[in-house]
């Protein structure tokens, strides 16, 4: 399921340019793929720390409903073996959420469109141990006056459901506002 990769910076950063050269969408190759213990042992003796790699199946398509997009494929072959835990030990955004979601029980993740990308690395994780994956919905980005992505670290903007809540706003009309932000029904009615 997953693999030390001792790959250094320098070599990784080789590996792309010379994919964006020869025309391909960069990503790793898997040259650490298939280390035997010995090598594992000599890079380690040469002072390399690992990274850990999530072994991504070949030639699998990876589908999913989204229920606001529809229908969303990817193609395992052109997402490469991704990195699930950082040399430091750190694991990466794509292992913690998914990880987090299954602990939280959760049965829908809703987010914004940037995401779908990471979508099939967390289905991948969540097949990989064997746990139901969740419904995912991915929505059009909300943007503030300067067309920028809302961010939940800007706190100059009322963010969290409490808040408005405290402001008297009603949860229906809430959630109304919320599932048209990112389309509108046919017709004038709401």
């Amino acid at each position: 399921l997953a693999y030390k990769c001792f790959c250094t910076e320098e070599e990784l950063e080789k590996e792309r340019e010379e994919q964006i050269a020869r025309g391909e969408m960069p990503r790793y190759s898997g040259k650490h793929r298939n280390l035997t213990q010995e090598e594992q042992e000599q890079f380690l003796a040469e002072g390399r720390q690992p990274s850990i790699r999530f072994r991504v199946p070949e030639g699998k398509i990876i589908v999913f409903n989204d229920i606001v997009k529809g229908e969303i494929s990817f193609e395992s072959d052109g997402i490469g073996d991704f990195v699930i835990v950082k040399k430091d030990g750190t694991p990466t955004y794509n292992f913690a959420v998914a990880i987090d979601d299954y602990l939280m029980k959760m049965t829908h993740v809703l987010r914004g469109e940037d995401h779908i990308s990471n979508t099939p690395k967390q289905i991948m994780i969540f097949q990989a141990f064997g746990w139901d994956v969740p419904v995912f919905g991915h929505m059009t980005l909300i943007v503030n006056e300067s067309r920028k992505k809302l961010s939940k670290r800007d706190e100059s903007i009322i963010q969290f459901i409490e808040q408005y809540d405290e402001l008297g706003y009603l949860t229906e009309a809430l959630f109304n506002f919320i599932g048209l932000l990112g389309w509108s029904p046919v017709g004038e009615e709401e």
